[in-house]
């Protein structure tokens, strides 16, 4: 393939270069290890504070609980017990929910470092 140059006459094109690294790899400089011990860390914060929220919801269900319901078994909950439970939970999603909605976000972006490139798109040759 030929380029014009601006006096008409044609030259070779420029050679393609590869790079040297991997097109799956990760930017320069971050080590993949720490992302995924990143990543583990920001999903272990998921987790205590969707069962912090969990326990809290439970704890305002007890308050108003009289019955055969035992809060630690939830197969014995009836209908008014679930009920309390999930306005409880409703009542307080607005101290959980940002700092959830926080480290979603945060894991996204960990991921995207960790994986830059879906493994179903197609390699640039």
């Amino acid at each position: 393939m030929n380029q014009i140059s601006p006096d008409f006459g044609s030259r070779p094109a420029a050679p393609i270069h590869k790079p040297n690294f991997s097109a799956r790899s990760a930017p320069m400089g971050l080590d993949p290890h720490r992302i995924r011990d990143a990543i583990l860390a920001k999903r272990a914060q998921i987790a205590a504070l969707e069962l912090e929220w969990s326990s809290a919801s439970e704890r305002a269900a007890a308050r108003a609980a009289g019955g055969p319901a035992r809060l630690g078994e939830r197969e014995t909950w009836d209908r008014a017990t679930w009920d309390r439970y999930l306005s409880a939970a409703s009542d307080c999603q607005d101290a959980f929910m940002p700092r959830l909605r926080r480290l979603y976000a945060e894991v996204t972006r960990l991921e995207l470092l960790a994986d830059p490139l879906p493994t179903n798109s197609r390699r640039v040759a």
